[in-house]
């Protein structure tokens, strides 16, 4: 219980930290919901913000859990997809609401959600957060030879304290003094700190100097004595500090791919660029590094091992999407493990960017004519847009509660007529097969898709030609609207 209260004692001031200087928090790594309430809503709210920190966890197991509103409400809990525990989150004022939960040790790698239930006065109303645990952290927390209650830290760095500043030690707090010399293992947005005496403590960000430039200045030095090893260690270091140092994550990758670590490389450019899209040096490994994953990518192919070259090309286009030959060969790579409608789809981006190339007009002309049935404009149709969806996600990305969810309120929503969604789909289904139009149902799939869910209905209209019915859903508020042009004319017209 004194360690509960003592982890609680950190978020809130964890929290307040965040208000007075949110350079603390990495915003990337934030993940929020903010609106206002929808119409109909059991609790009313101008504007509601639920989040939690970080969005994808790494080293440490514990997540911070919040909730803002406008208007005072009575009570806030958090249920998670992995536990039927439900952690209740504590307020002062009964407008921000906070918590922290330890992930426990088995809980698999992947995405997660936290569903925050806010009731108010006449009922309650949810809002669900989504948050991604790293593989390593599971791997870690699984094969595990450390004993338990053992406190061992990968990786840790000199700290100064910039100003006279409050500790936090066991349950109580220590008074430290400017100059005063640390050693930093976590950061989150605190420093978990190690002090002269060996006693460990939480310190606030702000009051410490971070050893950032000297790691980086000792990283390109270690480089340029080809010391690839070495200045890993220094610009993992620089980046641990300041998870969005550009710098950092660029001469990481330099040095990964110096050392030959192509897939650390490619890990890590493509961090800097998500960071910085415009940075020239980064563009230029990158390429660098596509060309050494096309070599591959081709070799591979030669090889016979077409799932592994689709892998491989898949990596060169992330870095270069622009090179209609590697979506061209990519397409050969889908059609040689039997997915037409992937290979199409790798052909029409290759086209999008060589709209007047010969060869890939030729090619799609060829798969889209060689089957010996009759073509699809001669068969009668419905009024229905049928067009061609590649590549779909499959559902078990999601926790399965929110793909299950998200389905039936697809199927129980209704059209303007009146007609629940699923009676509708086979309506429409029942009047295509009537025509004379084969149709076999392929079912519901369910994928993210920016900040809400989409989930679609499939089915095979003759050969090969796939109807695609999709609509976005907000599971918490219930919300569900058309997606595509099939799924508008199906709204409007049953």
């Amino acid at each position: 219980m004194k360690k509960l209260v003592i982890i609680m004692t950190l978020v809130l001031l964890a929290a307040a930290a965040w208000c007075s200087d949110r350079s603390i928090i990495d915003r990337e790594d934030l993940s929020l919901k903010a609106g206002p309430t929808e119409p109909g809503e059991a609790v009313s709210l101008v504007w509601l913000e639920s989040y939690v920190y970080p969005k994808s966890v790494k080293e440490q197991r514990v997540i911070s859990l919040g909730v803002r509103a406008t208007a005072k409400v009575a009570g806030v809990t958090a249920a998670f997809d992995f536990a039927k525990d439900v952690a209740t989150l504590s307020s002062n004022d009964g407008l921000y609401w906070s918590g922290a939960y330890k992930i426990p040790n088995n809980v698999p790698a992947g995405l997660h959600i936290v569903r925050y239930e806010i009731y108010g006065r006449h009922g309650s109303i949810k809002r669900t957060i989504e948050f991604f645990i790293e593989e390593s952290l599971a791997l870690n927390e699984n094969n595990s030879d450390v004993a338990k209650g053992e406190a061992v830290y990968g990786r840790s760095w000199p700290l100064t304290v910039k100003a006279t500043c409050p500790a936090l030690v066991g349950a109580s707090t220590r008074i430290l003094y400017a100059g005063q010399e640390l050693i930093g293992v976590s950061k989150v947005p605190w420093y978990k700190v190690i002090l002269a005496d060996g006693e460990e403590g939480w310190v606030a960000a702000s009051q410490v100097k971070e050893p950032l430039e000297e790691y980086y200045m000792l990283g390109y030095e270690a480089y340029r004595n080809k010391k690839y090893s070495a200045a890993i260690e220094y610009y993992q270091n620089t980046v641990s500090i300041k998870s969005d140092f550009v710098k950092g994550h660029f001469w990481l990758a330099k040095s990964y791919f110096a050392q030959g670590d192509l897939d650390s490389a490619y890990r890590s450019v493509k961090e800097a660029l998500r960071l910085d899209e415009r940075n020239i040096d980064c563009h230029l490994l990158a390429a660098k590094l596509a060309t050494k994953y096309f070599d591959l990518a081709r070799a591979k192919f030669s090889a016979g091992r077409y799932n592994e070259a689709v892998v491989m090309y898949q990596k060169v286009l992330d870095l270069k999407p622009t090179s209609a030959l590697s979506w061209i060969e990519l397409a050969e790579s889908y059609a040689k493990l039997g997915l037409p409608l992937e290979a199409r789809s790798a052909y029409r981006q290759a086209l999008s960017i060589e709209p007047q190339n010969r060869e890939i007009l030729a090619l799609l002309n060829i798969e889209t004519s060689s089957s010996d049935q009759p073509a699809a404009a001669a068969r009668p149709k419905t009024n229905i847009d049928f067009s061609v969806r590649a590549m779909i996600k499959p559902s078990d990305e999601l926790p399965a509660g929110i793909a299950d969810d998200s389905l039936v309120i697809v199927r129980e929503s209704k059209t303007k007529k009146g007609t629940t969604i699923g009676a509708a789909l086979k309506s429409v289904v029942a009047l295509t097969k009537s025509l004379g139009t084969p149709v076999v149902e392929k079912g519901w799939q369910a994928e993210k898709q920016g900040g809400q869910l989409l989930v679609r209905y499939l089915c095979e209209q003759g050969e090969g030609v796939i109807e695609s019915f999709e609509w976005l859903v907000d599971v918490d508020t219930k919300r569900v609207s058309a997606s595509n042009n099939n799924s508008k004319l199906l709204m409007n017209r049953w």
